[in-house]
């Protein structure tokens, strides 16, 4: 098996990124450090990749995306946004899909970088697949989710905001048992639109029900069992109105309201979190918090072409930024009020 400068970092007790600086002599590094890494490279028989070093000095044609899945509609509509964008200025996109598996967006990355990318933008927050980016000074936009160390600039929705606005678009219908569906706590927009969820409902004096708030896998069958475990509670422990914050749930999860013969909005008033033509084509059409994924891919594209432009600063340096786009209510006919309720 090749060896690879993750080898050469483990071997020697430092970072990828220190291990780079120490190979390429940069002077960011003791002495001692240099000694040991370049020790460590000599009796792993590391050979630097050629095409790695060609990102430090020439740009390929080509810029990669990589998303964590395809369910996502968010994600189609980003892809064809950054597609537009870069062809405009002569390069082209090579998609890669992830799954979600931190190994295969270090995999699909390191391809990327072994095949000269110009610049990615990643759907992802393995910090070791950004800290490969650094030390290989690939320029890079990080879309969605925020890995703990930034290898380039940060484009994210303001989740918060947006399921924030959901919950309080439904408690001024007089809705007071609101359920919510997010994503896992350990994915950033999870966590978020959770949090906004429950400042909503603390903000109006309701202490939320933690049976009514639901932490789902990234998959339609998640949204399915989320919604056979809110039926399940006693009838006068249901909700009237959920929150479908998980975008990939959404596909299990309207399916199964209707399998149940829930009635929307009669019974249960219903806000879905990402527009599709799935949530727009529905009966009845649901009303939605749009994180506008246009902006964000638009954004994600400029930011990392700009990059391309400009060079680093001394020694590689550069300074990142984030940036958030809020998202907006689109009322439909999913959500009425509660009957005999006094907003």
């Amino acid at each position: 098996m090749a060896v690879d400068l993750r080898d050469v970092a483990r071997h020697s007790g430092v970072s990828v990124s220190t291990a780079s600086r120490a190979l390429r002599g940069s002077g960011r590094v003791s002495p001692a450090t240099e000694a040991r890494v370049r020790a460590a490279a000599a009796a792993l028989a590391y050979r630097p990749n050629a095409s790695a070093r060609a990102l430090r000095t020439a740009r390929s044609g080509f810029v990669g995306l990589v998303v964590t899945n395809l369910v996502n509609t968010s994600f189609h509509t980003i892809a064809e946004v950054v597609q537009h964008e870069l062809a405009r200025r002569g390069f082209q996109l090579m998609l890669a899909v992830t799954a979600g598996d931190p190994a295969a967006e270090r995999a699909a990355l390191r391809t990327l970088a072994e095949h000269s990318a110009a610049g990615v933008i990643v759907v992802g927050a393995d910090d070791s697949a950004s800290e490969d980016l650094r030390a290989l000074s690939v320029p890079t936009v990080h879309l969605a989710r925020r890995p703990p160390h930034l290898a380039g600039d940060c484009v994210l929705g303001d989740d918060i905001a947006g399921a924030r606005l959901a919950a309080e678009h439904l408690l001024g219908l007089g809705h007071r048992r609101i359920a919510i569906i997010a994503g896992p706590g350990g994915v950033q927009s999870g966590r978020e639109r959770m949090a906004g969820y429950w400042l909503a409902m603390r903000g109006a004096g309701i202490d939320p029900d933690a049976n009514l708030a639901v932490a789902a896998d990234l998959s339609p069958d998640a949204g399915a069992e989320a919604v056979a475990t809110l039926l399940a509670l006693p009838p006068a422990r249901r909700p009237t109105a959920l929150i479908i914050a998980n975008h990939e749930a959404v596909y299990g999860a309207l399916p199964a309201l209707r399998g149940r013969s829930v009635a929307v909005p009669a019974e249960l008033s219903v806000i879905c979190y990402e527009d599709s033509p799935l949530v727009r084509w529905w009966h009845p059409a649901m009303t939605v918090v749009d994180n506008s994924a246009r902006q964000m891919g638009e954004l994600a594209a400029r930011l990392l072409l700009t990059r391309l432009e400009q060079p680093a600063g001394q020694d590689g340096t550069r300074e990142f930024s984030e940036f958030r786009v809020g998202g907006r209510l689109v009322e439909r006919d999913s959500c009425r009020p509660l009957p005999g309720a006094c907003a």
